[in-house]
């Protein structure tokens, strides 16, 4: 761009910008697991135990609602409605409110975890601490946590994240495969941009083959250039 502007102010006689290499940066699909990778984790939490019965809790908010950790460590009492089966929180990372619908696994967890596995305490946030002082969580707990049901339950993570997000990641793949709409995964996800989940999908060939289209017959100068009639 720099190289374009000299050219356009006159200060250099050419566009010496054309000769220059563009560089793209190579593109990856996030991290994701199966919905049985993810159950086997879910799984491997022992929910008999103070720390499970939050830890389950905590984990099923990103399994299967795909809050991300900021936003499961902020977490307040006031946010959840058991009356109508809702979440309402405003996303650390965003700003922006986001409505979620407490379904029955992840209200049962919660209803456990507050009633049975959290300390008593005045604070308004969800998640606290197991040992004194029972101050709220921070999102390395989320991270430890994560780490460690998914070393628990065996999963093989090499060459791939295995941190809080992935669920996150995890969840759209898997809605995308099943026939959702890019906008119902964005709308559960808390995105604003439209397109901000198309990389989640994961490419299914065997349905894509579905809507192949047979190229049509080489004529004209294409034609020619593939008898080598003509060279390029």
């Amino acid at each position: 761009m720099f190289l374009r502007y000299l050219h356009a102010a006159a200060v250099l006689p050419q566009d010496f910008s054309t000769i220059v290499p563009s560089f793209k940066r190579a593109f990856r699909l996030p991290s994701t697991y199966t919905e049985d990778e993810v159950n086997r984790v879910e799984d491997a939490i022992d929910t008999q135990s103070h720390v499970g019965k939050r830890d389950f809790a905590m984990l099923l908010l990103a399994t299967r609602l795909g809050m991300r950790s900021g936003d499961i460590a902020n977490l307040t009492i006031a946010s959840l409605d058991f009356t109508h089966d809702t979440i309402h929180i405003t996303q650390e990372k965003t700003g922006e409110p986001l409505h979620l619908a407490m379904i029955a696994a992840v209200k049962t967890a919660l209803a456990d975890y507050l009633k049975n596995g959290r300390p008593e305490s005045g604070l308004p946030s969800v998640f606290l601490r197991v040992r004194a002082p029972f101050e709220k969580i921070t999102t390395s707990v989320v991270r430890y946590g994560t780490t460690k049901y998914f070393r628990k339950a065996g999963i093989d993570t090499t060459g791939k994240k295995h941190g809080p997000h992935v669920f996150r990641s995890s969840l759209a793949s898997s809605m995308i495969n099943h026939g959702e709409s890019y906008d119902v995964v964005r709308k559960i996800l808390g995105h604003a941009d439209p397109d901000a989940v198309k990389h989640y999908a994961r490419v299914d060939l065997e349905r894509l083959r579905a809507y192949a289209i047979v190229p049509p017959a080489p004529s004209g100068g294409f034609q020619e250039f593939l008898d080598g009639r003509v060279l390029v």
